[in-house]
């Protein structure tokens, strides 16, 4: 149908979304005229390509994943307070003008999923964030402003992460360093999360299973499968240590960014249908 609104979720690797499953089934239960497509830019020039397609008006919004967050919240000219003090945007919208306007709903995203699904509330953890792009200053930004006691980024190269992002919050609360580091650290941590893109298509985890076993209270995978969870999460509850992966957030997310497509329906209502859509997926 030539009326169709054309959207995109874009990202390198693409295969692995599930976002189109979700928006789609949305769309066809409340009889809207819009479909969403999976593409994958292949690096940054072509994401900028697809960006011009969206001014030109060919689409009339893009869901941004790994790795163009950063890429996506400076290029748009209005930007969400949660867009500024990341420095990271997941949803991008074309305005009537052809301006491009940018949202961070993985913010909200896992705080709302933090809650339903390991029951916790970021006041006062001390949490260990692996990773430093877009998913993982978000996730920053989410504790630090619900005032998180402790934020420990681990990175590869802890001397420039977050060095230009403005993530709020005050400087004592967050430190970064690498991976030798953290696992010579003699501490613990009530949450675990991996912002990192390891187990989303591997059997690669970010951190030991030693380190987690003794060091860890609880574990919040931000990547998911198609099928199955990731191996973080059924290492964690190998030791009975509660976790979960990144399902819940992409929902969460996912309503906050209809939201911000101007889809008008109860959060319950869109929440629901999402949820129906991934049937064969255990919690």
């Amino acid at each position: 149908m030539s009326n169709v609104q054309k959207y995109l979720v874009v990202g390198t690797p693409i295969s692995q979304t599930l976002s189109p499953q979700l928006h789609n089934a949305v769309y066809r239960e409340l009889g809207l005229p819009r479909e969403l497509a999976a593409v994958d830019p292949g690096d940054e020039k072509g994401f900028k390509v697809l960006l011009q397609d969206l001014r030109a008006g060919k689409y009339q919004g893009f869901c941004v994943t790994i790795p163009y967050k950063l890429a996506a919240a400076q290029t748009c000219k209005y930007t969400s307070p949660a867009v500024q003090r990341t420095g990271a945007a997941n949803y991008i919208r074309r305005d009537d003008d052809g301006t491009l306007s940018a949202d961070n709903t993985d913010v909200v995203g896992f705080l709302r999923s933090l809650e339903l699904k390991l029951g916790l509330k970021p006041a006062g953890l001390n949490v260990c964030i692996c990773g430093s792009g877009g998913a993982a200053r978000a996730i920053c930004d989410a504790l630090l402003t619900h005032g998180v006691s402790q934020v420990t980024v681990v990175t590869r190269n802890p001397s420039v992460v977050f060095g230009a992002a403005g993530t709020d919050g005050s400087a004592h609360s967050v430190r970064v360093v690498s991976y030798d580091t953290l696992h010579q650290m003699d501490c613990s941590f009530d949450l675990l999360v991996n912002a990192t893109s390891l187990g989303m298509k591997d059997e690669l985890m970010p951190v030991t299973q030693d380190w987690t076993h003794s060091s860890v209270k609880a574990v919040f995978d931000a990547v998911y499968r198609k099928s199955g969870t990731t191996p973080l999460v059924q290492m964690a509850r190998s030791a009975r240590i509660p976790a979960t992966d990144g399902r819940a957030m992409l929902i969460e997310q996912a309503v906050a960014g209809m939201r911000f497509w101007d889809v008008r329906e109860d959060p319950a209502q869109l929440r629901s249908i999402m949820e129906a859509a991934l049937p064969q997926m255990s919690p």
